[in-house]
């Protein structure tokens, strides 16, 4: 920690630094440079957590992916209780906030990506390994692919940056056209594949990650061709996609033994499994100094409340309940799941139960059920669950809102229906697709479909599957199913319209960069 905030003070100081040099003639000791700070391996990693640090961040994933990716969808609700974010509705434009700062730590990691790439490749063996100056390097080139293909996903063409900016002018990077993003994101990730090994390290990606991701880029393409996704126009051969897309995603499912499906759905989101391996890539959080707020932003306001400890389980007594989040913090009703998503699980599916209908006392009494109606209840605790809560971010040891709940960016059970989605009906691409199936309670999908039923059976899954994780839109969008699939009232069709595929660039970035 305190080797990254010293790397904090470089980058913050280095501009003072340079422009004080003509005043000071002699050397000056004891301060830090990029030229002198990456001087060991410690101070390496240290430089490396600081790319990855904006994932981590309020602006970025901990919340404002989810305002672009899950709010504009069907998943979600206002209830006529207010509008938080005019995400839920459309009536978003190229000044709305979370675009803004969304697109800004996007680059603020592509950019401390890039430093690392360039200074951790120029480190000698005599201070680092080559195995671990390549373990490094490889993380930052999966960090600045991984970030591009967000970028592109989002907002279609935008800027590649390849190289660090230590001025405004190395920031004036002309918008690429989204083929040529799509291929130095390709290249990123097969230079991370090379460099890489398989490191299960909580908060840090790995050869595992690499290979998700790009199986993931490589589906998008297909399906996004596919099934005629605006923007995909130039992909020149769909089959060949899915076939890479397979690829990848059956080295990652078949292939390694280091990641797995977590057999317990209860375990995936659960903060005492941090180290479960399902969990390829997530964060790396501790109660102890990290704020998030999305335990708060999906609980409904009614404090100390108590949840079932296992799914599919009958509540009996205090030993079968465990606390939602710290005692008497009520929340904020930001993320309301719409009651007819829930609906639409089928009832033997033990996701569904990852959408609370009931609350109950430290004894395992029901306090409260939540139904339709009681939005218009008199009583206070009624009134206060009018919507099925959200349980993916619960951490009963919570002190506030400093907690340990992780965000989930790639996780085993997307790769495998990844992998299904890409196969098609194949023997191994029913066996993973049910897998997942067979571990929410459900039974195997019939035998038989086409390659277009069995495909569109995988993307029911998906949509259980990544509910509530900040990725609702993205999958809409490479199957070109958003206009269809946004329909919930209130919706500003002129912005469905026009947003449907792409966000509009922030105005700020616009106005910085004069090469649109």
């Amino acid at each position: 920690m305190k080797n990254i905030i010293i790397f904090c003070l470089i980058i913050f100081f280095g501009a003072f630094f340079t422009s004080c040099e003509d005043m000071l003639e002699e050397d000056q000791k004891g301060v830090f440079t990029e030229d002198n700070f990456y001087d060991s391996k410690d101070n390496a990693v240290s430089a490396l957590l600081y790319a990855y640090a904006p994932q981590k961040l309020t602006e970025y994933a901990e919340r404002f992916q989810f305002n672009l990716m899950d709010l504009p969808t069907n998943e979600c609700s206002t209830y006529g209780k207010g509008v938080e974010t005019l995400f839920y509705t459309w009536d978003v434009s190229p000044i709305t906030e979370e675009f803004t700062y969304f697109y800004k730590y996007i680059y603020m990691s592509i950019n401390r990506a890039n430093s690392v790439i360039e200074n951790v490749s120029k480190m000698s063996s005599k201070i680092i390994s080559k195995e671990d100056r390549d373990q490094i390097v490889g993380e930052a080139y999966f960090l600045r692919a991984f970030n591009h293909f967000m970028a592109v996903r989002t907002f279609g063409e935008v800027p590649i940056h390849t190289s660090q900016i230590n001025s405004q002018e190395d920031g004036q990077v002309p918008f690429s056209p989204i083929e040529d993003i799509y291929a130095q994101i390709i290249e990123d990730l097969e230079q991370a594949i090379s460099m890489m090994g398989i490191h299960h390290i909580q908060g840090r990606a790995d050869l595992v990650a690499a290979q998700s991701v790009l199986a993931k880029v490589y589906l998008t393409l297909a399906s996004s061709k596919d099934t005629g996704s605006p923007g995909y126009e130039w992909v020149s051969d769909a089959q060949a996609m899915y076939d890479k897309a397979a690829e990848y995603s059956e080295k990652v499912v078949f292939e390694q033994n280091t990641y797995a499906l977590e057999p317990d759905l209860s375990k995936v989101y659960n903060v005492d499994y941090e180290d479960s391996p399902e969990h390829i890539w997530i964060t790396e959080r501790s109660r102890v100094y990290d704020r998030i707020n999305l335990p708060m932003m999906f609980s409904n306001s009614i404090d100390t409340k108590y949840i079932p400890k296992k799914l599919g389980e009958e509540v009996n007594g205090p030993s079968d309940v465990e606390l939602y989040i710290a005692e008497g913090q009520g929340g904020w009703n930001y993320y309301r799941p719409d009651s007819n998503f829930y609906n639409s699980y089928d009832d033997q599916d033990l996701r569904k139960e990852l959408l609370l209908t009931k609350i109950y006392d430290e004894n395992g009494q029901v306090i409260v059920e939540w139904a339709p109606e009681n939005i218009n209840s008199s009583d206070a605790d009624k009134a206060a669950f009018y919507y099925p809560m959200c349980r993916k971010y619960t951490d009963p040891y919570a002190d506030g809102i400093y907690t340990s709940v992780e965000l989930y960016f790639i996780r085993f059970a997307e790769v495998m229906l990844t992998y299904a989605e890409a196969a098609g009906p194949t023997v191994k691409g029913y066996e993973a697709v049910n897998a997942v199936r067979s571990r929410a309670g459900l039974p195997d999908l019939p035998e038989g479909l086409s390659v277009g039923e069995f495909r569109e059976a995988v993307w029911n899954e998906l949509k259980f599957e990544l509910a509530f994780e900040g990725k609702r839109l993205m999958e809409l969008r490479r199957t070109n199913r958003v206009k269809e699939a946004v329909t919930k009232p209130g919706v500003s069709e002129a912005k469905l319209n026009e947003y449907a595929y792409f966000y509009p660039i922030p105005q700020r970035e616009l106005d910085l960069n004069s090469n649109k």
